[in-house]
């Protein structure tokens, strides 16, 4: 497989790289390690092998990335993403700002999912060597403008709403460094921070970074394992002598200086106790910022396996303990829902069976006498689901709309299923960027034939006419909703100068993905789906509708919305808080079999409720079930948008939040709490409709 590692990773944190890794400035002794060459079959093979028996759940995932062996004294390059804030949720292009830059900037080639996430990599003017160790090595010195000048007020900006810078070297995330106390343990956090507001409001800027390289030693060379980042705020001043100029862009031009130029270096790496005693670096007006960095390069026995649990991992037994609480809860929901609709099964509806059979064969054991009265008093004593055989298939009101909706409803579960195994085998990971969103939107078109297929089976089914609109619809519904929403949060990231906005270019593609794929497959699957033999009914509609008589309160729709809705969310709703974190905090998912669990789960929970709301509709004699089964599972949306509601009330909400950002929330978890409403309504409907058809196969009719 051309050097790609095949890695066991297990849902379980092991957490080697927190609790058994040392001090970040204790440095460890040089030691070469030899690694074992395995065929890549028996690895396989043993990976398998290790999955399978695992105790909890567990998988393997393949990073696509092959390792690279850098060797002594070899440049590695330290490249610079997008700006972000968990504040503002809106990224910047980082050489927008006042920065060091390099003398040309290249641009990283990025596939059209990594532009939709808004990152932009470039190269940057740090200079790293493989195994060179450097301190204060001056970057450039800025000067930061006027107080209504432009520089200063983005700068100032950028500190007040938590900005990172977002490096990579090597394909791995730098990890700022959050406390690092020696002999203690060291707690990470993603991306670098710009800066920091001091207690009195006053505005401070990182100027100094040390960039800790973490490698482990092959014998082709070095394999870097870990990138942390240790920021300062030191009020540098160069020496007394030392001649300095500012180009056009106010940016150092000087090439001789180095850190025998800044009285504030002290030769060797930087400590909190050098930064104290120089001061921290304040934001003010008309003022010049020097920026320096230092370079240590320490060896690691992490392998380059690895390397990405320092960033899954969080140190924290807790969250392991959530996860599996909100396994074991929703595992108890829905078995308590199944052990319900197998008790109706086999006690409830083999009683109603053995009723209605006795009913059949009553006349003939009266010798057929009474006549027309007879007949009559039969069918004023017939109640229960079986009085209703005769419209319970007549067709809803609007059915090419119902069944596009749970043809785009299977479709999205059907990819949802697919992205969730490739993840869980590694096709998706962190290490590849942009990949769950490229795997999102390559398998909900690929799958396009999939709803295709179920709305021409279930729309033929139901003697509708109009084939072509209601393929139409179903090809269209679900990505037109999501290209107005996208389209309208596009125009306002374009007229905010973010660098998530799309390129036209990138635009042209998807349109050419729905033009292209989505809508051929789907007319490919409709067309397969209206040629095979249309699906048979238990029972056939009656000429007249029969009257529904009035319904209990408790099956109306809202709350039949309101209870069938809070089962399939309360079976992943723990589970959702993870996914949110990593959609909205900056933080990385990679238990995609937790994830697994959590759909299965919840699509398991919504047929079963939708299955008895069906059976207590029909032994109320409403032979309107139609849309009830899909509308009541699918209130489970409505729970996530209100779950989203409650969670950016606590962890988004604040002085710093902006419209765009609670547009940009709100907008995008509409379009999630759609898809979750229409694959509940989906799993609901089509587990209804098994179990309407299973019941009234049981019995006879005339």
């Amino acid at each position: 497989l051309g050097g790609v590692e095949v890695i066991i990773v297990s849902l379980r944190p092991s957490f080697a790289l927190c609790d058994g890794a040392p001090p970040i400035r204790r440095r460890q002794k040089r030691s070469q390690l030899h690694e074992r060459k395995r065929p890549m079959a028996r690895n396989l093979l043993r990976c398998l092998a290790a999955a399978s028996a695992a105790a909890g759940v567990s998988g393997f995932y393949l990073p696509g990335i092959a390792p690279h062996d850098y060797a002594p004294g070899e440049r590695v390059w330290l490249k610079v993403n997008s700006l972000t804030s968990s504040k503002t949720q809106v990224p910047y292009e980082y050489y927008k700002f006042n920065f060091c830059k390099p003398k040309r900037i290249i641009d990283n080639k990025e596939n059209f999912a990594e532009f939709m996430a808004g990152d932009r990599i470039q190269n940057s003017p740090y200079q790293v060597f493989t195994m060179e160790d450097t301190y204060c090595n001056l970057l450039c010195a800025v000067k930061t403008g006027s107080e209504k000048g432009h520089k200063y007020k983005q700068m100032k900006a950028l500190v007040e709403d938590a900005y990172h810078h977002n490096w990579l070297m090597d394909s791995l995330p730098a990890a700022s460094v959050a406390d690092a106390e020696e002999g203690g343990l060291a707690s990470y956090a993603k991306g670098v921070p710009v800066g920091y507001v001091g207690p009195t409001g006053k505005v401070f800027v990182y100027n100094h970074v040390q960039l800790i390289v973490k490698y482990h030693e092959t014998d082709a060379g070095a394999r870097i394992v870990g990138l942390y980042a240790e920021p300062y705020s030191v009020r540098h001043k160069f020496a007394a002598g030392v001649d300095y100029a500012y180009g056009p862009s106010g940016r150092k031009v000087n090439k001789d200086l180095g850190a025998a130029a800044i009285k504030t270096c002290t030769g060797y790496p930087m400590t909190k106790t050098d930064a104290t005693f120089a001061g921290p670096q304040e934001l003010t007006p008309d003022a010049q910022i020097i920026y320096t960095y230092d370079v240590v390069w320490e060896p690691s026995e992490v392998a380059w396996a690895s390397r990405w649990d320092i960033y899954l991992n969080t140190g924290d037994q807790t969250v392991e303990n959530v996860h599996w609480f909100s396994i074991v809860n929703a595992v108890i929901i829905v078995l308590t829902l199944g052990a319900i609709l197998a008790v109706i099964l086999a006690r409830s509806l083999r009683a109603d069976l053995t009723r209605y059979n006795k009913e059949e064969l009553a006349p003939l054991a009266g010798g057929g006498g009474g006549g027309g009265g007879d007949d009559g008093g039969d069918d004023l004593d017939e109640t229960g689901w079986k009085v209703v055989h005769a419209d319970v298939y007549r067709p809803p009101h609007y059915p090419g709309f119902l069944c596009a909706l749970v043809a785009t409803g299977a479709q999205l579960g059907v990819m949802a299923f697919l992205v969730l195994l490739f993840a869980y085998v590694g096709f998706v990971s962190p290490a590849n960027r942009g990949s769950l969103l490229l795997a999102l939107l390559a398998t909900y078109a690929l799958v396009g034939g999939v709803a295709g297929y179920v709305c021409a089976r279930l729309y033929k089914a139901l003697g509708g006419q109009r084939w072509t609109a209601t393929t139409a619809a179903t090809a269209t519904l679900f990505p037109l909703t999501c290209g107005v929403v996208f389209g309208a949060l596009e125009a306002a990231l374009v007229a905010a100068g973010s660098s998530s906005a799309v390129p036209p270019l990138v635009l042209l593609q998807l349109a050419g993905l729905f033009a292209f794929v989505v809508v051929p497959l789907t007319y490919l699957g409709a067309a397969a789906g209206f040629a095979a033999p249309t699906a048979e009914f238990p029972a056939t509609p009656a000429k007249v509708a029969r009257p529904v008589p009035p319904q209990p309160a408790t099956l109306s729709l809202p709350v039949a919305a309101l209870v069938c809705g809070v089962v399939p969310f309360g079976a992943s709703f723990v589970e959702l808080y993870f996914v949110l974190d990593s959609l909205w905090m900056e933080a990385y998912y990679y238990l995609f079999g937790f994830a697994a669990c959590g759909f299965a789960l919840l699509v398991l929970a919504a047929a079963e409720t939708a299955a008895l709301l069906t059976y207590y509709s029909l032994c109320a004699e409403n032979h309107r079930w139609w849309w009830r089964a899909f509308l009541a599972p699918a209130a489970a949306g409505a729970y996530v948008l209100a779950y989203a509601a409650f969670y950016y009330d606590a962890h988004l909400a604040g002085d710093g939040s902006t419209a765009l950002a609670f547009c940009l929330f709100f907008g995008y978890m509409t379009l999630v709490a759609l898809a979750v409403a229409l694959v509940s309504g989906a799993a609901g409907f089509l587990a209804s409709l098994k179990f309407t058809n299973y019941i009234f196969s049981q019995i006879k009719f005339d």
